[in-house]
């Protein structure tokens, strides 16, 4: 166990060992012997000496000794400070050598002289300290998660997003605001992030608070409120979404069945029809029927935040207004109905009316289902992608092929007779 002395016991020791060598000096006839080798013994208040250069650096703050110095080191070290050394002798290269613990690590100093190795010392732990203080007094005044999250959504959300993106983005930041509203964003670390992100029990809204995490801080880290983005060391498996299965001919048939029986059987057809999204089928009005060319013309879509409904004068995406294609029946059917709403209905009710069905008839349905549904429709009819891009009103063909379309068995089966004459050999 090491153990290490107090100054009073190093200026003890100090009166001894010149005592003993001026004994031994006297004993071989030469009292100049302690005298000539006094400064291999000596041993300078190094804490004093600090306090004196540095203009006040407190040597309370440290004790004699430090854990990191090895027997062979505690031979060769002349001063002794906590985490601070200087060797008594040069190396083999004729330098002198110290070091100083900063931030738990050693960090080793070289000169000519044993000043040369203090004074750099003593340099670096200067700007280490202002350097603490610079940091503690930037997270004093960094603001906290909370408001930094909210001014961000603010100024570089609100402006390019609809009010739906922008909900649902709060939604997911929800759970962060709760654990880090009130800390100072400069003071979350990656393990904090991880440990909350894991509470998040749906894969799917994990991945997007993360996403969304992720922008938030890198904003932050160049405005220089931090100096490293947390989310970069915080590992999230990557959410794999179950992909939606659209309906069979026979479930879609039953489905209208069942629909046929509510008030919202008119809107389960047209969705059916036209593969609208809901937020687009109950934004319709008598205007956007066209009985004469016999399309829906789709150009706003409406919203409900917080139980509020909200029109927006344009739909989803650009891509969003687009002429549908339709029945001249289903068309003058629409007119009809029409009058400020032709489908007066809300979000909530209408995925209610859903679920019923799926209840009653064991389908796995929903509003999105039967856009897919009307999707995988196309592909078994032959429409080209681009037309069939253009109709769901998509920005990007990659959705279109990979998301919303089905190729079911029981088309396939239907074809098999034309595949198999495709392929079959040809008789000479």
């Amino acid at each position: 166990m090491d153990y290490y002395f107090t100054q009073e016991e190093v200026n003890a020791l100090d009166r001894m060992a010149r005592d003993i060598q001026t004994m031994i000096g006297r004993a071989l006839g030469r009292e100049e012997a302690y005298h000539a080798r006094r400064d291999e013994f000596k041993l300078i208040d190094f804490a004093a000496e600090l306090a004196r250069r540095n203009g006040g650096f407190s040597s309370d703050q440290s004790t004699q000794g430090n854990a990191f110095t090895t027997p062979e080191e505690e031979r060769q070290m002349l001063i002794k400070l906590k985490g601070v050394s200087v060797n008594s002798t040069p190396r083999a290269d004729g330098r002198y050598q110290g070091y100083a613990k900063l931030n738990g690590e050693k960090r080793y100093f070289y000169g000519k002289t044993k000043k040369e190795v203090e004074d750099k010392i003593i340099f670096c732990l200067k700007e280490d300290e202002r350097s603490k203080k610079k940091t503690a007094k930037k997270e004093k005044n960094s603001p906290t998660f909370g408001e930094y999250a909210e001014n961000w959504i603010k100024l570089y959300k609100e402006p390019n997003l609809k009010p739906t993106s922008l909900n649902s983005m709060r939604i997911t930041l929800e759970p962060a605001i709760e654990v880090f509203g009130e800390r100072r964003i400069s003071t979350i670390s990656s393990d904090e992030l991880q440990t909350m992100l894991l509470t998040i029990t749906a894969p799917r809204m994990r991945e997007m608070c993360f996403g969304t995490l992720r922008q938030i801080f890198k904003k932050a880290m160049l405005q220089q409120l931090i100096k490293h983005n947390p989310c970069d060391l915080v590992e999230m498996k990557k959410h794999k979404a179950e992909k939606r299965k659209a309906l069979t001919v026979e479930e879609e048939a039953r489905f209208l069945l069942e629909g046929s029986k509510t008030e919202y059987d008119l809107l389960y057809r047209t969705m059916l029809a036209t593969g609208m999204r809901i937020g687009e089928a109950l934004a319709l009005t008598a205007s956007d029927i066209d009985t004469k060319e016999n399309v829906i013309h789709v150009t706003k879509n409406v919203v409900f935040i917080d139980g509020k409904r909200i029109e927006q004068d344009t739909p989803k995406s650009e891509a969003g207004n687009r002429d549908l294609p339709i029945s001249h029946a289903l068309a003058t059917e629409l007119q009809a109905a029409g009058g400020d709403l032709i489908f007066p209905f809300s979000y909530n009710s209408v995925s209610l009316a859903i679920r019923r069905i799926a209840h009653r008839t064991g389908i796995k349905v929903s509003s999105h289902i039967l856009r897919h549904t009307y999707a995988t429709r196309l592909e078994e009819a032959g429409i080209p992608p681009k037309i069939k891009q253009y109709l769901l009103g998509h920005a990007t063909l990659d959705m279109t092929e990979n998301v919303y379309t089905d190729v079911q068995k029981s088309y396939v089966k239907r074809l098999s007779d034309t595949i198999r004459g495709i392929f079959s050999p040809v008789e000479p």
